[in-house]
This record gives C-alpha cells, sequence and structure tokens, in this order.
C-alpha cells in the first residue's frame, strides 16, 4: 500500500520534475568554441581561461579600447546600443513594411525603450538575458492580448480607453492582464521586468487594443531587431552578451551512451545530484570556479 502511494506521489511530481530537467540540460561540450574567435565571440562564447574585462574585437579602433578607463567604454556603448536599438525599429516600424501598410503598427511599442536599458546598460543581468528578453515580452503579449479580445466585447470598452469615465465592468482589464502575464513569466521562467509593460500595453492603449493579434508578430519583431543589435554591440568591446541563451551556470549534461529517460529518472530519484560536478556531469557554462563548488 505504501509503495503505490509513494508511486502516485512520483507521478505527480513527474510533469514538473520532468520540465525542470529538459530546461537544465545542455550539450555536452560547448560546440561554440568550434567557430572562428571572430564569430564565437558573437554568441557570447569566450575560452574558459578568460575573464572580465575581455579582450575587445582585435581590430582597430576597438583593439585601443583598453586605454579607456572600463566605465566610460561601458557608457559609450550602452548610449550607441540604446540609441540604435531604438532607432532600428522604429526604422523598420515606419518605413514601406507589412507592419506600417498592413499591420499598421506603432511607431514602437513603448515598453523596449524600457528594455533598453537592461540590454545596453545592464548586459550582466539574468533578466538582460535572451531567453528572459525574448520570452517575457513574448507571452505577456499574448497573455494581454487574449484576456483584452475578452473584455473588447464589452460595447463600453472604448470608453475606458478614452478614459471618459468610470467604467466598473472594464477597468479591471489591466492588472488582470499585466498580473497574468506575470504568473506566465514566473511558470516558464522568463522573468523580464519590462515586459509587464508589454502585457499591460495590451489591456490600456488604444493603439495597441487595435492591433489585435497583430500585436504579437510586432512584438515578436521588436525582440528579435533589439536582440541582434545588443548581441552586435555589447560584444565588441571588453563586454560581453549574453552571458547564456538558456540558463545559467554549470548544468546537467547527457554523458554519451546514455538514454535521456533512463537518466532523467536517475535525477529525479535522487540518484544523481544536480548540484554536483563529477565526471561527466556537469561542465562549464561560464565562470570556470563553477563547476568545481
Amino acid at each position: 500500500m505504501e509503495n503505490k502511494k509513494t508511486h502516485r506521489q512520483r507521478s505527480r511530481q513527474r510533469p514538473a520534475k520532468y520540465w525542470h530537467s529538459l530546461t537544465q540540460l545542455k550539450f555536452c561540450r560547448d560546440y561554440r568554441s568550434d567557430l572562428p574567435p571572430s564569430l564565437s565571440r558573437f554568441t557570447g562564447y569566450r575560452p574558459p581561461d578568460e575573464g572580465p574585462p575581455y579582450d575587445p574585437l582585435p581590430i582597430p579602433p576597438f583593439i585601443w579600447l583598453p586605454k579607456v578607463p572600463l566605465k566610460y567604454e561601458t557608457w559609450l556603448f550602452a548610449w550607441i546600443g540604446a540609441f540604435g536599438g531604438i532607432l532600428l525599429i522604429e526604422a523598420i516600424m515606419s518605413t514601406e513594411t507589412a507592419f506600417r501598410d498592413v499591420y499598421h503598427t506603432p511607431t514602437i511599442i513603448t515598453s523596449f525603450g524600457a528594455s533598453a536599458v537592461l540590454l545596453f546598460g545592464v548586459v550582466e543581468s539574468p533578466v538582460a538575458q535572451p531567453r528572459n528578453f525574448i520570452g517575457g515580452h513574448f507571452l505577456s503579449a499574448l497573455v494581454g492580448t487574449c484576456i483584452t479580445r475578452l473584455f473588447v466585447l464589452n460595447g463600453q470598452y472604448q470608453g475606458y480607453l478614452d478614459n471618459t469615465h468610470f467604467h466598473p465592468a472594464t477597468f479591471i482589464n489591466g492588472g488582470i492582464s499585466m498580473a497574468t502575464s506575470l504568473l506566465v513569466m514566473l511558470m516558464t521562467g522568463t522573468v523580464h521586468l519590462l515586459a509587464g509593460a508589454t502585457g499591460l500595453n495590451a489591456a490600456v492603449q488604444s493603439d495597441v487594443v487595435s492591433l489585435s493579434w497583430r500585436y504579437l508578430p510586432t512584438v515578436l519583431a521588436s525582440s528579435l531587431i533589439m536582440l541582434a543589435w545588443a548581441i552586435l554591440v555589447n560584444n565588441l568591446g571588453r563586454r560581453r552578451y549574453p552571458l547564456h541563451w538558456w540558463a545559467p551556470g554549470p548544468t546537467f549534461v547527457l554523458p554519451p551512451g546514455q538514454n535521456h529517460d533512463q537518466e532523467l529518472r536517475r535525477v529525479e530519484e535522487g540518484e544523481i545530484d544536480r548540484g554536483a560536478s563529477e565526471g561527466d556531469l556537469a561542465v562549464e557554462t561560464g565562470n570556470p570556479s563553477e563547476a568545481h563548488r
């Protein structure tokens, strides 16, 4: 009887543990090291024996950056990055593209101005990494749009957007959309601070509400444009971006010849300590000291 109870408990826990295991799995080695250094640096890769501040791109004028104090270099690239990122999005959204002529999008979704602060000013922040940035914005846009499409069925919703008078049946949408966006980001491990505004915009900003489902490709395209620019600008000098693409720190790696399901089962049952770094079960993906904790 006790064995059946234990089996049922493990069965209920298995989906959550399996998802956690999938989010931690990595390649057995870092294949970015096979690329030429001039290319691999733009994937965020640096040799394991190299620490910050990193060597700049080995061509003029970047090779002269070590002569400049690091804080001044950071200020310069943060300004260039934020300026260029916003400019690129505005240019694509306001020229003869489908976004302007078919989707009728606004020049820019304002939450990306706040995201630029993280992507170019605080590149080491966990919430500035690609998974959080792309996932947070897109999921928040999806959640906000789904909820708002229900509220717009109420004929008074436009009055709520125009703020002509109090509308008790519709005014709660802003709070619901933003809070639910946060919940989804927490559940999926894609928290991006400024994505909360993306979910809120879908509920309270008239030009965004009128986009309806077209808001999703607009947000996704804006995210990819800014991310591509951040990868370029943040790797020219002595900074590094991204620090990770999916998950930070040493991760569980499947040894050659092992079966995924069998190995995941061993993890779930505690036979393998995910925090340990023995043999082939841990790899270094950032700080070399991480694998020897």
